[in-house]
């Protein structure tokens, strides 16, 4: 899926002006009147140990209104261990399961003959009705954009290349957690058909869990910021038709009434069609990705390659905010490869500008982690730098401690003894009422000698920060403000003449720099039950700042000799 960045992106000369412009955009009646023709369609769905969801998804794809005589499947499963493609073929009565033995996404080796699918010999034999459903297993977790690089390189190896008698006209990526709309595939072909010049066309995102709210539409980059965003900047060359657009409509999320095709820079994978004969022109995915900007790189690809990218906003995909999925890992992953992408993407001359300007954000906000307690972020952060500059790509190796359960991490650090004190960040919405819950939590499972104390460090802009009354006398309060000497200076006596046993973060999110405390306790709010346990203190830290200072070093000495990246194959 798309991520969010805020790159200096590449101004008019890395874009093709005739695909940008507003009278190449198709109007929501010129598409509605394409002649409708059934065009040979293979989709192309990853997942990983999801075997429940990815049935779903692919409930959803079987209930098309689509002639599905002329839709193939493609599940590829990423080693999953919890027997996906068993479950599917027997679920669905696959007809075959390929293996797919590489350790490498980009170097598939598929254990069956080319061409086996240009004339499937069990055709429309799967209990979905597809014309063909399959199964490939990889030997490993490429992610979602090994997985899909897998699917594509499949299609040509067993569909054929563009123009062979048999092979798609179209590929349709969508994801295991996503739910399309039964007219979604219908509205996709019939947005492709309409121009030949098509290379992409994208969907309306829709709330998985409130049907009447759209989440996302159009996506544009800014070629001065380097910002993507819902509406285009004055000087971009949609921003006048964007803007009609937006009163008409009354603006692009939200509960709106929404139809016909808008050209974008960028459409989400998580329901997106391809032309086939553009992939075999523009290549397929990053192999370096793993994980985010990976679709948003393609859409720049094709467009530089001549294509247009169209959004069809009658095609609707149900799918959850990509932001609630956000991990310290998953940030690592969408900031490596934003970077990797404006590397390939803007002009040698702004090259070293970029890079040096990024590469000095990420080992500045990784130092202030570090400072406010949140030492393995820190150090993923620092490993974004240190991959961006040593090409390390693929899957994050180690991302931070072992979730465990909260109350027994609180224990184990020592927390919970009598007298133990327990310090708390309180610095976002909703976090004081994060605190009560933990505080009531703690207490249900505490032992009769387990009497810990509370201390809530709490923000002076939070709604009740003062006023609201503490659930007990075991609760104490310190308010701080943003400014600096607040944080660092004003409200640190208390910590450090007597210091918590553990300072629990919510979400990865404080800006309080505690001097002094032993453990880390992180809780994700999305499962607050669970929670990692880091140690803090004089001694890592300095082991931290140590290794941030190599990696600032070759960061600022990569920065500034780089060069434009130049992909070797077509997989980038």
């Amino acid at each position: 899926m798309a991520v969010y960045s805020t790159l200096a992106f590449p101004a008019e000369a890395s874009r093709v002006s005739a695909i940008q412009t507003p009278q190449h955009m198709p109007s929501p009646d010129s598409v509605a009147h394409v002649p409708p023709r059934t065009a040979r369609v293979v989709a192309l769905c990853v997942t990983w140990n999801r075997k429940e969801m990815v049935s779903r998804a692919i409930e959803a794809l079987a209930r098309q209104r689509y002639p599905l005589d002329h839709l193939d499947l493609v599940v590829i499963d990423n080693a999953s261990t919890d027997g996906t493609p068993v479950f599917l073929s027997e679920r669905w009565a696959a007809e075959r399961i390929i293996e797919n033995p590489t350790a490498r996404a980009h170097e598939p080796a598929f254990a069956c003959p080319p061409r086996v699918m240009a004339n499937p010999l069990a055709r429309g034999s799967n209990r979905a009705g597809f014309r063909s459903f399959t199964v490939v297993r990889n030997a490993a977790n490429h992610g979602g954009c090994g997985g899909f690089n897998t699917g594509l390189a499949f299609v040509e190896h067993a569909f054929g290349a563009a123009g062979e008698s048999g092979a798609p006209e179209y590929v349709w990526l969508v994801d295991d957690d996503a739910e399309t709309a039964p007219d979604t595939l219908e509205h996709l072909t019939r947005v492709g058909a309409s121009d030949p010049g098509i290379g992409l066309v994208g969907s309306r995102t829709v709330h998985f869990d409130d049907r009447a709210e759209t989440i996302e539409t159009t996506i544009y980059f800014d070629s001065r910021s380097g910002a993507m965003c819902d509406h285009p900047p004055p000087h971009h060359p949609l921003h006048q038709g964007h803007t009609e657009w937006v009163k008409r409509t009354g603006g692009v999320r939200g509960k709106l009434e929404f139809s016909g095709a808008r050209d974008v820079d960028v459409v989400s994978a998580c329901c997106m069609l391809a032309r086939w004969s553009g992939v075999a022109k523009v290549g397929f995915w990053d192999w370096r990705y793993f994980i985010y900007c990976d679709d948003a790189d393609w859409c720049l690809r094709f467009a530089r390659a001549g294509y247009r990218v169209v959004l069809s906003l009658d095609a609707r995909v149900f799918h959850l905010p990509w932001n609630l999925k956000l991990t310290p890992a998953r940030i690592y992953y969408a900031q490596r490869n934003a970077v990797w992408m404006a590397q390939k993407i803007v002009p040698e001359e702004r090259v070293r500008p970029v890079m040096l300007r990024w590469l000095g954000r990420l080992v500045f906000d990784s130092l202030r982690a570090a400072s406010c307690r949140r030492l393995f972020h820190a150090d993923i952060i620092r490993r974004t730098a240190e991959h961006i500059v040593s090409g390390q790509g693929g899957k994050l190796v180690d991302d931070g401690p072992k979730p465990e359960d909260t109350v027994a991490a609180l224990r184990r650090t020592g927390a919970l003894t009598h007298g133990g004190r327990i310090g708390v960040v309180c610095c976002q919405h909703g976090s004081l009422d994060w605190a009560r819950a933990l505080r009531d939590r703690v207490a249900a499972a505490c032992e009769s000698n387990e009497r810990p104390t509370w201390q809530w460090i709490v923000r002076n802009d939070l709604p009740g920060a003062a006023s609201e009354q503490l659930p007990g006398s075991d609760v104490s309060r310190v308010i701080y403000s943003r400014a600096a000497r607040s944080r660092a200076f004003r409200r640190q006596l208390p910590f450090v003449l007597a210091p918590p046993a553990a300072v629990v973060i919510f979400d990865q999110t404080t800006d309080f720099p505690f001097i002094r405390g032993g453990w880390n306790i992180h809780i994700d709010m999305k499962n607050p039950a669970q929670a990692q346990v880091e140690r803090d203190g004089l001694g890592p830290r300095v082991r931290f700042f140590s290794r941030w200072l190599g990696t600032t070093i070759r960061s600022f000495v990569w920065a500034v000799t780089t060069k434009r990246y130049v992909s070797a194959n077509r997989y980038g």
